[in-house]
Parts: structure tokens; C-alpha cells; sequence
């Protein structure tokens, strides 16, 4: 019985061995850490941003992190009480959503290539650009009650090192998939490091209020699952550098009021978006926008489309481009119907 623990300690530990070597073999920056006391026989986890009180119980605060790739980026915390709780089965550090959060001093040229976070919740790779400075691991806002696991790399990651990474956490006791998830309000508001955002399962999502709200670095945003969403009040509000917005199922939804927002790059919306939406409130929905002739006239042709004429019945869009004759019959018709329609150009 021995040998056989000890047999898959060594197995445990020669794959992390192996799964940081092919991350960083190249000398790559970045830092890859998990909350355990000890890590490959090293004492890991500190109470103390110093790192001289040892975390050895479940509820013992976290205030220092080692960085497992050997960039020596300890993430720590000096003020006592945001430090997160360390909790055990699943070794994690839970999180009180407000303060709680470990800070990784990131070297001069920053990290821009992948982050990979694995929480009680799900876990995702996602594309980040992180300036040099002071980044902050939790805070606020973060896609989870828990860190399990985080990596950061200079530099992106191929799809099988996700893979690989991503199941290294999951392994460790992180939920692999967003799926069951109901509520994601402000789950990824304020990430101001995400670039390029992944496919996760949000299908069981019903409020979406500020999800991406503030991600000012956001370029992609892919065709994910919100056919169960009701509500998708500033969900995008202030993606300032996002310039495509895919096909959605928005079929249960009809509160987006200042959903895109402040979207400054926001040029091509795609068509049809509206067509079987259940209410009218795009109070402020598309106010500073880029949009193009096209996207503007498809969005209020998609209005007309959804046959609303109950209800909040508002529709407000400044920038961009004015509509051609083809949305001003969509105004028309819409205005027929109840609505209050204001678009760039005045018409």
C-alpha cells in the first residue's frame, strides 16, 4: 500500500514536471501557480506576503503564492485582510469577492500570449495582454468563488498546451466547464487583460448583467451559447476595441439597455440578431458606437422583424453611420408601432 502511494505521488509529480517544461522550456516569462501547502515537496502556500509562516491548515489565509515555473513570480498579499482563505478537498483559494486576491509583479514587455484559470466554477484559456506592473489574481471580479489553479505565459499557448493545462487543474479538483452556472453577473466585468475570449459553455446562463463590461482589450468574442438569457443589460458595455459581434440566440431576452454601450470600435453587428426577441428596451443599447450602414440598417430591420409593439419600446444609437432609406422605413415602421427610435443623422 506504500509503495503504491508513493508510486503515484512520483506520477503526479513527473507530470507537472513535464507539463511545465513544455511551457516553459524556452526560458519563457510567465508563472504557474496552485494552491497547495507543498508542491512537488517545497512548501508553496505562506500565510504571510514574507513568506516565513508556512500555510498548514484548511482556513489558514494565503498571503503568498510561489510561482511553480521558475520566473520566481510570487504572488502576494501584505494587507491581512485581503489575503484569501486556503480551504481544503479541493486544495483552492476561496475568495470573499470583494478585496480578497494575491498580486503577481508582472516583469518589464509584460505577458501577452494565454491565461489559463481554473476555478470552482470552470475553467477557460483566454487571450490577455498584461502590461508590467501590478496585476491583481481575484479582486472584484473574477469567474469564480475560488482560485485552483492559474497560468500566465508570455507568449500563446497552442491548443494542446490549453488542453494540457487545462486538464492538469481540472485533475486537481477545478470544474472544467461554466455549464451549470445560472448567473453570470459581472463574472469577466473590468478584465482589462482579456484580448481574446474563449467558447465556454454558458448555456445555462440566464443574467448576463455586465458579464464583459469593461473589457477594453476584447478583440474576439466567439458565437457562445446565451439562448438562455434574459437579461444582457451592459453586458458589452465599453468593449471599446471590439469591432465584430456574431450571431447570438438573444430569442428569450428584451433588456438591452446600454449593452454595447461605449463599444467605440463596434463597426459590424450581425443581421437577424433581434428577430424573436421578447421585449423592446435598447434604451442607450448602441450610444457611441462605429456601426456601419449596413449594420444599423440590418439591426432595425431586425426590430421591425420581431413584430414588438407592447411594452418599453425604445431604441437609441449615436456614432457610426446613419441609416440608409432602407432603416428609415425600418423606422418608420417601428415608430408606428410605439417605438421611440433615436440613430445617428436624426432622421
Amino acid at each position: 500500500m506504500i509503495q503504491k502511494k508513493r508510486k503515484q505521488r512520483n506520477e503526479v509529480i513527473d507530470k507537472l514536471k513535464a507539463l511545465i517544461n513544455s511551457l516553459f522550456s524556452a526560458s519563457e516569462q510567465g508563472a504557474f501557480y496552485i494552491p497547495r501547502p507543498v508542491v512537488n515537496g517545497t512548501q508553496a502556500l505562506f500565510q504571510d506576503a514574507a513568506g516565513t509562516v508556512p500555510v498548514t491548515s484548511d482556513g489558514d489565509p494565503a498571503g503568498a503564492m510561489i510561482d511553480q515555473s521558475g520566473n520566481e513570480h510570487t504572488a502576494v498579499q501584505t494587507i491581512s485582510a485581503a489575503r484569501p482563505t486556503y480551504n481544503t478537498l479541493p486544495d483552492r483559494l476561496s475568495l470573499d469577492k470583494v478585496d480578497d486576491a494575491l498580486i503577481i509583479t508582472v516583469p518589464a514587455g509584460g505577458f501577452v500570449g494565454t491565461m489559463v484559470l481554473a476555478t470552482d466554477q470552470g475553467t477557460a484559456s483566454y487571450g490577455v495582454s498584461i502590461p508590467a506592473g501590478s496585476y491583481e489574481l481575484s479582486g472584484q471580479h473574477f469567474p469564480g468563488n475560488a482560485i485552483v489553479g492559474a497560468l500566465f505565459r508570455d507568449g500563446a499557448l497552442t491548443a494542446g498546451e490549453k488542453a494540457d493545462t487545462e486538464s492538469y487543474f481540472v485533475g486537481n479538483g477545478a470544474t472544467a466547464s461554466y455549464s451549470v452556472v445560472s448567473s453570470f453577473v459581472n463574472y469577466w466585468k473590468n478584465r482589462s487583460e482579456i484580448t481574446v475570449f474563449p467558447l465556454v459553455d454558458t448555456s445555462n446562463g440566464g443574467s448576463f448583467f455586465a458579464t464583459w463590461s469593461g473589457c477594453s482589450k476584447l478583440i474576439i468574442f466567439p458565437q457562445i451559447n446565451v439562448s438562455q438569457g434574459f437579461q444582457f443589460s451592459q453586458a458589452w458595455r465599453n468593449c471599446t476595441l471590439l469591432e465584430d459581434f456574431l450571431l447570438l440566440d438573444f430569442s428569450k431576452s428584451g433588456n438591452f439597455s446600454l449593452t454595447w454601450s461605449g463599444c467605440l470600435s463596434l463597426v459590424n453587428f450581425a443581421a437577424n440578431s433581434f428577430d424573436t426577441v421578447v421585449g423592446g428596451n435598447f434604451d442607450r443599447a448602441f450610444t457611441n458606437t462605429n456601426l456601419s450602414e449596413a449594420s444599423i440598417d440590418g439591426i432595425l430591420i431586425s426590430l421591425v422583424a420581431s413584430g414588438i409593439s407592447t411594452g418599453t419600446r425604445v431604441f437609441d444609437q449615436s456614432g457610426g453611420s446613419a441609416p440608409s432609406s432602407t432603416g428609415e422605413a425600418a423606422i418608420d415602421t417601428l415608430r408606428s408601432r410605439g417605438w421611440t427610435v433615436t440613430v445617428t443623422g436624426g432622421y
